[in-house]
């Protein structure tokens, strides 16, 4: 599937990135990603994620693959859900380096919304990245009103 241009652009963004895996008894995690990157691929997405902090969102993505990312804008709320399946590659340096300055950038602009700077890192950090491939099969806005949860493409 083909992510539309205007949600790659978001995914980008300094955007909230909230992780939704499962273990081999369904039973559901999340965890927070440090940095969308989008378009490796026309339906293909990268998400970093710290294995320091969601070791077992990492853990269900190496046994299942099964991922669902959705991103929101932390002032407006406006949001999108991807589905789909995911593998696991190891972080380079550039990974590293997007992750560390998504990090910084989204750190600074919830800290400009009145949170306190040091609650951020109990939930965001760029510390120990490994990078998820997620295969988008399915895309959903998730912004709060009568769209959410239709299906975009």
């Amino acid at each position: 599937m083909i992510i539309p241009a205007a949600i790659a652009q978001f995914i980008q963004g300094p955007v909230l990135t909230s992780l939704a895996t499962r273990d081999a008894e369904n039973r559901p995690m999340i965890g927070r990603g440090s940095g969308g990157h989008s378009l490796i691929a026309p339906g293909r997405l990268e998400v970093a994620v710290s294995g320091r902090l969601w070791p077992e969102t990492v853990a269900n993505l190496r046994s299942n693959g099964a991922l669902s990312v959705t991103f929101v804008d932390p002032e407006s709320y406006h949001a999108f859900q991807l589905k789909g399946r995911a593998t696991l590659r190891a972080a380079d340096a550039r990974d590293c380096d997007r992750a560390e300055a998504y990090v910084a950038q989204l750190r600074q602009r919830l800290v400009s919304f009145g949170i306190e700077d040091s609650a951020v890192g109990f939930w965001l950090t760029a510390c120990d990245i490994v990078m998820a491939t997620l295969d988008v099969e399915r895309i959903f806005e998730q912004t709060p009103g009568p769209r959410a949860g239709q299906v975009v493409t």
